[in-house]
């Protein structure tokens, strides 16, 4: 009894699902569409991409002449208005301290560049039997005059990079800062070093605390701006050429220089044979009024080829900033037609706790070797536009 049971429902599902099956299948219409047009081709026997790679292997053989790819030494010409603590010049900070002085000196660091220093990171001894290819050392120095700096950045036919460095940052590290970024791009011209009096004091309490040392070192910035543009003045005179990029506080010392001069020069409408003094400008987290920038920034614009400003939402320094000073800072990103403003925030920056220092990171530094260049920044890699209403142009993707 069960076994026939079991027949007749294995007879019904067998019914049922061929009942199922014999359906008539309802077909939906296929709807089609044409194909993507493909891009109008210009018939040539040429292959353009094999014809530029050629062009090109030519220029970068003259254009990168001198060699970075291990430990070498760097010569870094500095300009600094800090008083002189020894008896001449020199690179280190028992030379020059962190208060200003009327005058100014000039010179030239030595410093050795390790092959296997870490992007962004200085790992400095004055021991010189530590392994040059892992420290940074200074290995020379020597005091020159103006005359012979401006002859010899003239001479050379290349346009220097003038470094101007941030809040709080001492002789010494901004030398070797300075040695680092010229290693790290691989700068084929002269780096210039602009160091003014930054840092902390030796007190203790100068050392502890922060809003003391940013307030001395606000006011020494601005003792150090006739002193920059007078320099810059005599690199214009002599049509010397260089770029300039400043990072953090230091935008206290050039921006107002450049107002400055910026004011005595008019572009004319259709004025095509008017030379720029300047070359590139590039802004990297500037603790500068963003609302005074905005309103001079045609004064920069008319000494320079490009301005680039990188800027980001956390930059903890710039939200500091912000509250000490009342006022939105331009390295929170502002935009502002004819400038390449680039947002930096997506960029993970760890090894600068406050997210302020990224401008020695390898990110930065990739964008940067492209603007020195000259390429625009919507062909260079890893850069995106903003969304409209943005209140930058650009964003430097991960």
């Amino acid at each position: 009894m069960k076994r026939l049971i079991i027949n007749i429902i294995f007879v019904s599902m067998f019914l049922t699902s061929c009942s199922t099956h014999n359906e008539v299948p309802v077909i939906t219409p296929v709807t089609t569409t044409p194909p993507p047009e493909l891009p109008a081709i210009t018939e040539t026997d040429v292959n353009l991409d094999l014809e530029l790679q050629d062009k090109l292997k030519g220029i970068w053989k003259d254009y990168f002449v001198e060699e970075f790819n291990d430990t070498r030494a760097v010569n870094v010409l500095v300009v600094t208005n800090r008083l002189l603590k020894g008896k001449s010049f020199g690179c280190t900070d028992d030379v020059f301290g962190v208060e200003s002085d009327t005058n100014f000196r000039l010179g030239a660091c030595r410093v050795n560049v390790p092959r296997n220093h870490s992007t962004g990171e200085l790992k400095f001894t004055k021991n010189q039997r530590d392994s040059s290819n892992d420290f940074f050392k200074i290995i020379g120095q020597k005091e020159l005059n103006l005359t012979t700096v401006v002859d010899y950045l003239k001479k050379s036919k290349r346009s220097p990079l003038i470094f101007v460095h941030g809040f709080n940052v001492k002789h010494e590290e901004a030398v070797l800062r300075a040695s680092q970024l010229a290693y790290d791009l691989k700068y084929q011209g002269p780096v210039v070093l602009f160091s003014w009096p930054a840092g902390a004091g030796a007190g203790f309490l100068d050392n502890k605390l922060i809003n003391r040392t940013y307030e001395a070192n606000l006011k020494t910035a601005a003792l150090s701006i006739q002193t920059f543009k007078f320099f810059i003045s005599k690199l214009i005179e002599s049509k010397v050429i260089p770029n300039i990029v400043v990072h953090s506080m230091g935008h206290q010392v050039v921006l107002p220089a450049l107002f400055e001069l910026g004011k005595a020069r008019t572009l004319q409408p259709g004025d095509t044979n008017y030379q720029m003094p300047l070359g590139e400008i590039i802004l990297n987290a500037p603790d500068f009024d963003s609302e005074l920038f905005t309103t001079n920034v045609e004064m920069i614009k008319n000494l320079s080829r490009r301005v680039t400003l990188y800027c980001s939402y956390t930059d903890k320094a710039m939200f500091a900033s912000e509250s000490m000073n009342s006022s939105k800072r331009l390295g929170g990103c502002t935009y502002m037609e004819g400038v390449d403003s680039i947002n930096v925030s997506l960029l993970d920056n760890s090894t600068f706790g406050l997210n302020h220092g990224y401008y020695a990171s390898r990110p930065i530094l990739s964008d940067v070797f492209q603007v020195l260049l000259g390429i625009e920044a919507d062909r260079r890699v890893f850069i995106r536009k903003s969304d409209p209403n943005s209140t930058e142009k650009y964003y430097l993707r991960q």
